[in-house]
């Protein structure tokens, strides 16, 4: 792995994060590269992991392994502009554009890989579902395996629509606890907290809570079960989350989200 390179196509959050767990992880900063129109926001990168930058993809290697981390509507123009570089491997980080719209703008047979991390990545607390195309060597899975590691958990899996599930799931998932985290913080101040500390106990409470989970000594519904206690305030509690049917609308919301990743992928698919 410490002689692998890599030249990142977009220099902001995500690529960031995965350029500081490659180095964390033994990759010499020689050997990455960054692309970026956006001149400070290579000069940023390059001065906080010492790595190479070039401002065109002209000036990219031939055979690089290339991971696009660009915003979905800019994909197809990106593959176009290193196509004539005949990448050896692409990783994609860009949610809802699939894999065979990406391989329609690059030359035939180029090995795939179609990602779909989360924000909590930019911690090395993330967890990142990949999805390979057929052209994609052993060697070439390792590869990207080792570089989306460095981001927190990952799972394969065996169909691409699979992502559609796991965008919902995880992608937009942290949206989700944070929503959580908001409105329980402004629920305990109308209740009569400070400002500061409803939000320092939400944000701890759900804190540890997921770590108690991420232990995986018991499952998440046997520790609600743990700390429901018959006629008590957290039975209380959940009774109105039944009332409100907050199950169906928690099933409804991921639907949405899943339905919508469908939508992007038609929306960024080929153009011709």
């Amino acid at each position: 792995m410490t002689e692998s390179k890599w030249t990142f196509i977009g220099a902001g959050n995500m690529a960031s994060s995965l350029i500081g767990g490659l180095i964390a992880s033994g990759v010499n900063a020689n050997n990455i590269t960054v692309v970026d129109v956006n001149a400070a926001a290579c000069e940023k990168i390059q001065q906080t992991f010492a790595v190479n930058s070039v401002a065109s993809p002209e000036h990219i290697e031939t055979g690089a392994a290339i991971v696009i981390a660009v915003k979905p509507h800019i994909v197809e123009a990106v593959c176009k502009s290193v196509a004539a570089r005949n990448p050896s491997l692409v990783v994609s980080v860009a949610a809802g554009v699939r894999t065979d719209s990406i391989s329609s703008w690059l030359p035939a047979n180029t090995a795939i890989v179609r990602c779909m991390p989360n924000t909590p990545a930019l911690l090395g607390l993330g967890a990142t579902a990949l999805y390979a195309n057929t052209n994609c060597t052993q060697e070439q899975l390792k590869q990207s395996d080792a570089l989306l590691a460095t981001a927190g958990e990952i799972r394969w899996v065996k169909t691409e629509a699979e992502l559609d599930a796991v965008t919902a799931l995880s992608g937009s998932g942290p949206a989700y606890f944070f929503y959580l985290i908001e409105h329980m913080a402004n629920a305990a101040e109308s209740l009569g907290l400070d400002a500061e500390l409803s939000r320092e106990f939400a944000i701890e409470t759900a804190f540890g809570a997921a770590s108690m989970a991420r232990a995986r000594e018991l499952p998440p519904n046997q520790l609600r079960e743990n700390v429901t206690s018959k006629g008590g305030t957290t039975a209380a509690a959940l009774a109105v989350f039944d009332e409100h049917k907050l199950a169906g609308t928690i099933a409804a919301a991921m639907k949405a989200a899943k339905d919508r990743a469908i939508e992007m992928g038609d929306e960024y698919g080929d153009s011709g």
